[in-house]
């Protein structure tokens, strides 16, 4: 058998174990490891617990890490304050990629190849403004405790 499927279905067993776990169970790091059949800290280890969260997506059900390498299966109310982090890490990654544009040694550019970068910085800061402007807006509809949305009964 190959190693991918293996990760594969210790992914597919990690999610299956998770599926049948009630909203907010804690998942301790040990439970992951017999399952998955990896020690802790291992790229395999990793790579399972990725493959499960994607398989746990299209079940309808997500977990987030808590600390200490321990998972919390996720309540229906916190799903959207699950997708305002993913916004959160895409907008990060929008500011690094940013970086390493504006740090590109342009003064050792050909003229096609500063051309080429040009598009791709102005392309670059539209996208983000909109992730960090977007980030803002969910950010704010997510909060459970935004006094400037109505109460929901």
């Amino acid at each position: 058998m190959e190693e991918a499927t293996k990760t594969v279905n210790r992914g597919e067993a990690f999610a299956d174990f998770v599926s049948g776990l009630d909203y907010g169970t804690i998942i301790h790091y040990q439970d992951i490891e017999k399952v998955t059949r990896e020690r802790r800290g291992t790229s395999r280890y990793y790579t399972s617990i990725y493959k499960a969260k994607s398989i746990l997506e299209d079940r309808g059900k997500a977990i987030k890490p808590i600390g200490g390498g321990d998972y919390q299966v996720l309540y229906p109310g916190d799903y959207s304050s699950a997708y305002a982090r993913e916004i959160k890490c895409a907008r990060n990654r929008i500011k690094h990629g940013g970086k390493i544009l504006t740090g590109a040694p342009v003064n050792d550019m050909t003229t096609a190849e500063l051309q080429i970068h040009n598009r791709v910085l102005d392309f670059h800061n539209a996208v983000e403004a909109r992730i960090c402007g977007d980030y803002v807006t969910v950010k704010r509809l997510s909060d459970k405790r935004n006094p400037l949305l109505p109460e929901r009964s």
